[in-house]
């Protein structure tokens, strides 16, 4: 297992452990909007938030679980730039999505403001390739272009990891119990391991048969960057 299995791995045990001593628990209704993809959506039983400990009033350390339904997402290089692909390239999938993070919080009476930042890891299950967007980005991307493509590409990966870091508000409207509002940024990836070729016809000038991937999709990574926004419920326990 590479050294992002290892963390995303890392970041569920994390969860784990916060989850057994936890003073506070949130769920919510969470939406991601990843860059270059499809505004995404949960699974019920939702998303499982803030499962934290404090330590004293300010500083504290809380986790997450969501199961996210995948609607689209995008790629990038190698340096983390997106590659253009026009539309999104890959989905949709469901991934399983887990955090951990430091925070910081300031409670103004029944107002609570957070901020923080941490690590996140995810599963995606069997991330399918959206065919139509790869055969329209061949046609084009590697130098000549075709008039139509075929091709037989597949992607390994599985794991995506990165940073993580927002901010939510929290209003307890009856002791313990509160209404919460906030939003994440990711900016993370994961390896896609595409491999296969491609067939290129152009009209009056006969096919290319078996070419190789651009450049380009060689090492693309799936491109987990985006945001998430966040509203839901926080019981302290």
């Amino acid at each position: 297992m590479g050294q992002r299995g290892k963390i995303a791995i890392l970041s569920l045990l994390l969860l784990l452990l916060v989850v057994i001593a936890a003073q506070a628990v949130g769920v919510s209704f969470s939406y991601f909007l990843p860059r270059g993809g499809i505004f995404s959506h949960p699974v019920p039983p939702l998303s499982l938030r803030d499962i934290g400990i404090d330590f004293g009033r300010y500083l504290g350390v809380a986790g997450s679980l969501s199961l996210y339904s995948m609607r689209g997402m995008g790629i990038k290089d190698e340096a983390g730039d997106p590659i253009d692909t026009a539309e999104p390239f890959i989905g949709p999938f469901l991934s399983v999505m887990s955090s951990a993070v430091g925070k910081v919080r300031v409670p103004i009476r029944k107002l609570v403001l957070e901020a923080g930042g941490g690590i996140f890891g995810c599963y995606n299950f069997d991330p399918p390739l959206m065919t139509g967007t790869l055969n329209r980005y061949l046609a084009t991307a590697t130098g000549p272009t075709y008039d139509a493509v075929t091709s037989e590409v597949s992607a390994g990966g599985r794991w995506a990891w990165g940073l993580v870091f927002g901010g939510k508000i929290t209003y307890f409207v009856k002791g313990q119990f509160g209404i919460a509002a906030g939003a994440n940024y990711y900016l993370g990836g994961g390896d896609l391991n595409l491999s296969g070729n491609f067939d290129g016809y152009v009209d009056g000038a006969g096919e290319a048969v078996g070419l190789d991937l651009p450049a380009s999709l060689e090492n693309a990574r799936l491109d987990f960057t985006g945001l998430e926004i966040i509203l839901g419920v926080e019981i302290k326990l």
